[in-house]
């Protein structure tokens, strides 16, 4: 089993720490530890650190239940990076940068501890779109979420993401006033923006005091993050011990593909992320936009009509002509045409590349995953983007069969949602033959949109039931 006693004695096609961990700092902490952050920011943070530019490293706390910490203190949490191209190339790295987990789900005070006290520079996060507990439509928290709900009763238990900052900062104001950067690496439009305003809309309600704080000394950096990380799965581990002489259950599979967008608030001071490849500037949304809307919203869009011809993984549901085509032809094209342009970028280049990644079978990923919140997903991805083309009359036909795909899959795979409003999905479908506004208001279609799109919506709708996926995706390509 990998671990510090036979780091230095591992097949010499694997990359091991050229930095003394013991000497790392940990100046980081972490909310949220899962497959995709161990393969991105802390692959950056390890390039970093074998640069010799910097000594921090990273607290890891999880919010909810997982079996991570008997792995990662079995392995003396260190874990390989495994990162495959299309072309079956593997790279193995060792990375060494993670330098203690804590339970935070049942040591809250720990995990405040960790996040008040001055040696934090820097918290990070990937909690996912649903762990900010945040309505897109009325740009604010959810009051009626459990999880807040809990929080406003007991404020020095915290469930919630938000609760648990929250009580951090206030007690980091009242004892140090050390100013900190909190950094969202969630795939939300202006994430930065978003967790700020969830951050200050908590404390105004329950820590009103630590506000002119908060706002005067904490920054909040937008930023984009990008790296296709499917969840490990058992032949991987297997693999890797067959081929490498290595068992690592705490084995993490990526692309080798590797993007991070990061705008400089807040940045001073900390390791300069720059230097092992992450873009610093001004025009973060643009990036962010065209990633979730083009990267994030076809996944969304190729999941359900996928599931429902009866693939398992993204890249054997591309190697089907239709549904390539419904994807980059269709659904890529419509959502193009909502983008501004970026300096120097190719969109159709861009579009390309994503099929590729898609397509690589060395990082299979499974479309199911894909699935899961979609509610959150096509809000953030396809309904701002649908928005705009009905405001300026461009094309969004594919974009309405993505949802009708969608639909009809949560109708009849009732099972295999995973969603946090599923009770409330499940309750709208049911009511599509007669009112499809409840359905539209879930992901915020609501007035002349939802008037102007209900006639192709129900249509779509009628044919895939009457006449299957296959044929409204030939019909959505004529």
């Amino acid at each position: 089993m990998l671990g510090n006693t036979n780091l230095h004695s591992l097949d010499a096609r694997i990359k091991v720490p050229s930095y003394d961990r013991t000497a790392l700092q940990p100046h980081i902490v972490h909310l949220g530890l899962g497959h995709f952050h161990r393969s991105h920011f802390c692959y950056y943070l390890h390039q970093l650190l074998e640069q010799g530019v910097t000594n921090w490293g990273i607290e890891e706390i999880d919010l909810v239940p997982s079996y991570t910490a008997e792995v990662a203190e079995k392995q003396d949490y260190l874990y390989t990076l495994c990162s495959k191209d299309p072309e079956g190339n593997r790279e193995m790295t060792v990375i060494g940068c993670i330098l203690g987990y804590t339970k935070g789900w049942e040591d809250k005070r720990k995990a405040i501890d960790l996040m008040k006290r001055p040696q934090t520079q820097l918290i990070t996060l990937t909690i996912t779109e649903k762990g900010y507990c945040y309505d897109n439509q009325t740009q604010s928290l959810d009051w009626q979420h459990p999880h807040l709900q809990h929080d406003l009763l007991d404020p020095r238990d915290p469930q919630s993401a938000v609760g648990y900052l929250a009580l951090a900062l206030s007690e980091r104001c009242l004892q140090t006033k050390e100013k900190l950067t909190i950094a969202s690496c969630d795939n939300i439009p202006s994430n930065g923006q978003v967790l700020k305003r969830c951050i200050l809309q908590y404390c105004d309600r329950v820590f009103p005091s630590v506000v002119p704080w908060i706002e005067q000394y904490v920054a909040f950096p937008l930023s984009m993050v990008d790296r296709i990380t499917p969840n490990t799965k058992a032949e991987d581990i297997q693999f890797v011990e067959r081929e490498y002489g290595l068992r690592d259950d705490w084995l993490v599979v990526s692309e080798h593909f590797l993007q991070w967008v990061i705008e400089p608030e807040g940045l001073e001071g900390l390791p300069p992320f720059e230097k092992a490849g992450a873009l610093v500037t001004k025009d973060v949304e643009a990036f962010e936009t065209m990633k979730i809307r083009l990267l994030n919203g076809s996944h969304s869009a190729l999941a359900y009509p996928a599931l429902l011809l009866g693939y398992t993984f993204v890249d054997e549901a591309l190697s089907d002509p239709l549904l390539h085509s419904f994807i980059r032809d269709c659904y890529m094209r419509e959502v193009g045409e909502t983008l501004l342009p970026i300096p120097g970028y190719d969109f159709e280049v861009y579009k390309d590349r994503l099929i590729e990644r898609f397509s690589n079978p060395y990082c299979s990923d499974t479309l199911l995953r894909l699935a899961q919140d979609g509610s959150k997903k096509f809000a953030n991805a396809l309904v701002p983007a649908l928005k705009i083309a009905l405001e300026r009359g461009l094309p969004y036909k594919a974009m309405v069969c993505a949802l009708a795909f969608w639909a009809h899959f949560l109708h009849q795979k009732e099972s295999l949602v995973d969603d946090q409003a599923s009770k409330a999905l499940i309750d709208a479908v049911s009511l599509l033959d007669v009112d499809v506004k409840p359905f539209f208001d879930i992901i915020g279609l609501a007035g002349k949109a939802h008037e102007s799109l209900k006639p192709l919506f129900q249509s779509y709708l009628t044919l895939i039931e009457t006449e299957g996926v296959k044929h409204v995706l030939i019909h959505s390509q004529r």
